[in-house]
């Protein structure tokens, strides 16, 4: 964690290495990400300073050649706390590779006494060139996309780090975390390895709200409020447990019945609970629980409701029972997590505009 902060509004900066070659797309989702988080700060408190600063990081004789996609803030207030290398838009290794040694020329210092200092790095894509010609990624964990693996792990080789590095090439994953050094293997990886960067800083409350908006998130998406659902027709046949999935998600809201699930899919009780348990290692009723959980947190995150009010409408009857269940699966109360988690402003900035309806949106 970066020394020096506190939460939850501390100011974060990040340096985002720039020039000629760069990934537009991934430096340009770098920052969506932060202006996404800074707006996410300005709902909660809207008088507090941005909690997130980003500042573009050129090659001298370079600066003001290549505009970047997004202006940076203002004035660098502090010293930065995390360091992303987009990547570079380049056709062959030993381009690569040309442009790393000049880059480690500059950078390479501010790299290994920013690393040193506790600072994070995200290098994105084949910006992992960079890291491992800086001697920064020895025996370390690293995702390395396969068509510059070669090059990397020469320009690892060049340092007499190679054998380490190669090791530790995690083949499997599309993005990698070992200390505080982030690598991605695709760009599609970006917005995960950010996400979980800035989730290791005091911002980790605010990234981790932004994560199921920002990325794909199953649970959310089956329990979308039926309003914003939109027919499709027929579902496909499918098996038994997925007839007794799909009745479970449909009738979420209502009594949970052992008996009606089993006859939605067409097998006994005694047989639902036993393959249920083997495919899913629960029984209906806790996915279930899943399922009215996540419902909830939406709510929570994005309307006025009460409490009392969501339990009602994800299926619980009784209030406390909600409660236990919700501490149980997420750690903490409903309420903490609507404080730590909202994704809509608070009720005193719609008074321009007139009372918010109990059920309103962001």
């Amino acid at each position: 964690m970066p020394p020096n902060l506190s939460p939850p509004f501390a100011c974060v900066n990040v340096g985002i290495l720039w020039g000629q070659d760069s990934i537009t797309s991934t430096a340009a989702a770098v920052v969506d990400i932060l202006r996404a988080m800074n707006m996410l700060a300005a709902m909660r408190a809207a008088d507090a300073p941005p909690p997130l600063r980003w500042h573009w990081l050129e090659l001298p004789g370079e600066a003001g050649l290549h505009a970047p996609p997004i202006p940076g803030t203002d004035g660098l207030q502090g010293p930065l706390h995390v360091v992303v290398v987009p990547g570079w838009l380049v056709p062959t290794g030993p381009q690569l590779r040309d442009i790393c040694d000049r880059h480690a020329a500059h950078f390479g210092p501010l790299l290994r006494s920013h690393v040193a200092g506790g600072g994070l790095v995200a290098a994105l894509f084949n910006g992992s060139a960079l890291l491992a010609d800086c001697g920064l990624q020895a025996g370390r964990k690293v995702a390395v996309p396969w068509v510059f693996a070669p090059s990397i792990f020469m320009q690892a080789g060049d340092t007499g780090q190679g054998a380490a590095i190669g090791a530790n090439w995690q083949r499997h994953q599309g993005w990698q975390r070992d200390g505080a050094l982030w690598t991605t293997a695709s760009l599609q990886e970006t917005i995960a390895a950010m996400l979980d960067l800035l989730a290791c800083t005091p911002l980790a409350e605010l990234a981790q709200a932004a994560s199921p908006v920002l990325r794909f998130d199953p649970e959310r998406q089956l329990t979308a409020p039926a309003g914003m659902e939109t027919p499709t027709g027929r579902p496909l046949v499918s098996g038994a447990l997925e007839q007794a999935r799909r009745w479970l998600q449909a009738h979420r809201s209502e009594p949970y019945s052992l008996q009606a699930t089993a006859r939605a899919a067409s097998i006994s009780p005694r047989t639902l609970l036993r393959w249920f348990a083997q495919e899913h290692g629960q029984t209906p009723q806790d996915y279930l629980h899943g399922l009215r959980v996540a419902q909830a947190q939406a709510l929570l995150q994005t309307t006025y409701l009460t409490v009392e009010d969501v339990a009602q409408q994800c299926g619980y009857s009784d209030t406390g029972s909600f409660r236990k269940v919700f501490v149980r699966l997420c750690g903490v109360t409903p309420g903490a997590w609507r404080q730590r988690f909202r994704l809509r402003a608070k009720r005193k900035q719609w008074q321009g505009a007139g009372t918010p309806p109990a059920a309103a949106g962001r």
